[in-house]
């Protein structure tokens, strides 16, 4: 039985309200690449989830596996160029540095890496949970935030990033 509001608002929209009365035929001859109709399956969503925590993951494991010593630094093309250290130099050693519990060098050699660290920790803990059995989450806040508010959290990041960049430099750090 169509309800002759929820099919304008299928065509007009194309999506759905959640009391919709539209049989899953309807929508499809509406609409075929409607996403009701091919709601992903909770593997391939836990397949996303287990991808994202390694993303996240590997750099923490690393951290605590690999010693500084044995990472193969490369020259900054940035420093090369400009004779500064670039925006995002002293990460990579901050990292290592919380990893090892040498939590003031890392502040002092970069602050913004406490921030990155706790991404990447948030993020892998997130995630492993997700992928649990019986946990349902909401989808990520980041996502459900308007334009607005997108804008403006990239605009704090990288006012943040543009700060942490002044302080190296002010300090002479490299």
């Amino acid at each position: 039985m169509w309800a002759g509001s929820d099919l304008h608002h299928l065509t007009r929209y194309g999506d759905l309200r959640p009391n919709a009365r539209l049989s899953k035929t309807a929508i499809m001859i509406l609409n075929p690449f409607h996403s009701a109709l091919y709601p992903r399956p909770r593997r391939d969503i836990a397949g996303i989830r287990l991808a994202m925590a390694l993303c996240a993951g590997i750099p923490l494991l690393l951290t605590f596996l690999v010693p500084i010593k044995r990472l193969i630094f490369f020259e900054c093309p940035f420093l090369s160029m400009t004779g500064l250290s670039g925006p995002f130099c002293g990460f990579t050693r901050s990292l290592w540095a919380i990893s090892a519990g040498e939590w003031t060098h890392a502040t002092v050699n970069c602050p913004l890496a406490w921030l990155l660290y706790a991404a990447l920790v948030s993020g892998f803990a997130l995630n492993l949970i997700y992928i649990l059995p019986g946990i349902r989450m909401r989808g990520p806040w980041v996502l459900s935030l308007t334009r607005v508010q997108a804008n403006r959290a990239i605009g704090i990041l990288l006012a943040l990033v543009l700060l942490n960049w002044i302080y190296r430099l002010w300090f002479g750090l490299t």
